[in-house]
């Protein structure tokens, strides 16, 4: 009964493979390949990270350490520093009354003297 029930299934996968292929394009069947190619190239990895992630961890004989709490901050001022005690201010712009030559490219040159 199984044996006749997986003929079957086989046979009906390939007819339909044979009438897809006779009737479809190149584009369509170069889709076709390239989806079938590509599952397939994911089974290895596929497996091996079922692997890794379902394997049995060794047992470390020194427990790793555990922070329950973040280190304290310390600071320390110079003494031959002081503290900032007001916001650093904006130089003056002593050179924005100048005016300045600018060049043009591609601009046909004219005198402005």
């Amino acid at each position: 009964m199984k044996h006749g029930l997986l003929i079957s299934v086989i046979s009906f996968a390939v007819t339909l493979a044979i009438i897809f292929g006779i009737r479809a394009s190149a584009d369509a069947l170069a889709v076709v390949l390239g989806v079938v190619l590509g599952v397939i190239a994911s089974v290895p990895t596929t497996f091996l990270v079922t692997y890794m992630l379902t394997r049995p961890h060794a047992n470390n004989t020194t427990p790793s350490p555990q922070i329950s709490q973040q280190p304290p901050v310390v600071v320390i001022n110079a003494p031959d520093k002081p503290a900032i005690s007001s916001a650093p201010t904006m130089p003056l712009l002593s050179h924005a009354s100048q005016s300045r030559k600018w060049t043009v490219i591609g601009d046909i040159e004219t005198d402005s003297s």
